[in-house]
């Protein structure tokens, strides 16, 4: 029990250390797809926790970590469907603006982290961005 909580204290500082614009906290963005369907989004996550904090997480749960990729994607109302060491899927309710025409259009959106390869899919098209801490353009696309 007493090397967990030195490890505790120990992770924050060497997280710290090897700081980079990818980290927040103790996980490492490595990707994220968003896929829009609707007004709706499903939002996986990629990312690599740090190896110290792995064995934390295994013991005291994933409440943190869930904490943690829900405050990076910075989406509000933003639901975890699944989570695991290595990735997390989110669903997002009300994401996009729906037009009584049906379309829709789903407008720039900030990361609390740069995310090395950002991957957003509607029904008609893909893009691909990198090395950015937002969406920088709105997307419109018709219903499914």
């Amino acid at each position: 029990m007493i090397f967990l909580c030195l490890a505790a204290f120990a992770v924050p500082a060497t997280a710290t250390e090897n700081a980079s614009e990818y980290r927040y906290g103790y996980i490492t963005v490595q990707s994220v797809e968003i896929d829009l369907v609707n007004e709706d989004a499903t939002v996986n996550v990629t990312y690599a926790v740090d190896d110290g904090v792995q064995v934390l997480v295994h013991f005291l749960g994933m409440s943190d970590l869930r904490t943690k990729i829900t405050e990076a994607a910075n989406f509000q109302n933003a639901t975890i469907e699944e989570i695991g060491m290595d990735h997390a899927v989110l669903a997002v309710n009300g994401v996009a603006r729906s037009f009584d025409d049906g379309t829709f259009r789903f407008y720039e959106h900030d990361f609390l982290v740069s995310v090395p390869q950002l991957t957003v899919k509607s029904p008609q098209e893909q893009r691909v961005y990198y090395n950015t801490t937002r969406l920088p353009a709105s997307i419109g696309y018709f219903r499914t």
